[in-house]
């Protein structure tokens, strides 16, 4: 059986906690049952081995009995049904009436079973409990002389409507319980869209609209984080500034839509190439940045030409199948390097390359990868 339902009720652990109230039931009527001894006693003295196996003895072990039972289909067995749960509560209501028939108001620990089905704030859940219970009522009242004899039928009929009011009063506790719920759940929807609209607004508020890649201003606090933590730090840190060569051409030629299409095919093949703590951004236009960390200079030049290559092999249907390529200007941060100095040189060395026939790199280095 499932152990939660959509209400969110862990079936295992009421089952657990509903044998764990009846254990507690059971020391109350035990506990009674002394106090009736007592009684007995003093009063009663002739009658004290009929008290001890009647009143007892034997519907205590029923109730043991039953709670027993109860307890190795919930822990072995691994059964949470409810309804099995409501009818243990209705036969040691039964026991407990039927071992003191003399005993007034008795009859109403039928409304036991039947608060214990408030628990799943079902009404189909609870219906069913104040029916078993009120044909056990009826049936107490059919086989036991006894019963019978200590109520009247004003009595009997009173009980009986006690049972169904108790049953209209639990209805209206479902009611409001499942007013309340669903209160809760329209609250906590409204919550999670509403933070789901917050990651959407930072993402947006973060991201180029058109790449997907970080925006200018994203990149800009990136960087300034990153070369203060790698002051003095050792840690390794180079920046690339590219540019798509001779876009105004394509835009010329084909139309913006067109010149955004080949963006966002460049922007896809930096992105999938950059390692996990790399940022890529589009800087501006047909510009992008890329921020590399935790790799050498060898290491970052190498996959910067990657990117290069992959850009020039790439072809774009939107430009009857052509390509386009890149032009890369990288620098090697070093200590005490400003931020404003270390963009600037990255982007000297862009230049470089676009001067020296594009579809290069250029970089801080005494070689150059160049085609």
């Amino acid at each position: 059986m499932e152990k939660a339902n959509q209400i969110g009720l862990d079936y295992e652990y009421w089952a657990k906690k509903i044998l764990y109230f009846y254990g507690l039931l059971a020391i109350v009527a035990i506990g009674g049952q002394l106090v009736g001894l007592i009684v007995t006693v003093f009063y009663y003295s002739y009658y004290i081995e009929d008290y001890i196996s009647l009143r007892m003895i034997w519907p205590t072990s029923f109730i043991i009995a039953i709670i027993f039972i109860s307890w190795f289909m919930v822990r072995v067995l691994k059964i949470f049904n409810p309804y099995i749960l409501f009818f243990a509560g209705t036969l040691i209501a039964v026991v407990m009436i039927l071992s003191n028939p003399g005993l007034p108001g008795l009859q109403m620990t039928l409304l036991l079973p039947m608060a214990i089905s408030l628990i799943y704030l079902k009404k189909f859940k609870l219906t069913i409990s104040f029916l078993t219970n009120f044909v056990a009522l009826l049936i107490i009242y059919l086989i036991s002389e006894d019963s019978r004899a200590a109520m009247t039928p004003y009595e009997y009929f009173a009980y009986l409507f006690i049972l169904v009011a108790g049953f209209i009063v639990y209805l209206a506790v479902i009611e409001r319980g499942t007013e309340m719920l669903s209160i809760l759940r329209q609250a906590v929807e409204k919550e999670e869209e509403l933070l789901i609209q917050n990651r959407v607004m930072e993402r947006l508020s973060k991201t180029d609209a058109l790449t997907g890649l970080y925006n200018h201003k994203t990149f800009q606090n990136y960087l300034d984080t990153l070369v203060q933590q790698v002051e003095g730090s050792g840690m390794q840190l180079q920046l690339a500034v590219l540019d798509i060569d001779n876009f105004k051409s394509i835009n010329d030629n084909f139309g913006h839509s067109t010149g955004d299409s080949v963006l966002k095919h460049v922007a896809g093949i930096l992105s999938e190439k950059a390692g996990v703590h790399d940022v890529v951004a589009r800087y501006g236009g047909e510009e992008f940045a890329v921020i590399f960390t935790e790799k050498s200079f060898e290491e970052t030049l190498k996959l910067l030409e990657e990117m290069r290559r992959a850009v020039a092999e790439l072809k774009h249907p939107e430009i009857a199948g052509g390509s386009v390529t890149i032009s890369a200007g990288l620098q090697n941060y070093y200590p005490g390097l400003p931020k404003s100095y270390f963009f600037k040189k990255a982007d000297a060395y862009l230049y470089d390359a676009k001067r020296n026939g594009k579809n290069q790199i250029q970089h801080n280095r005494s070689y150059n990868y160049i085609i």
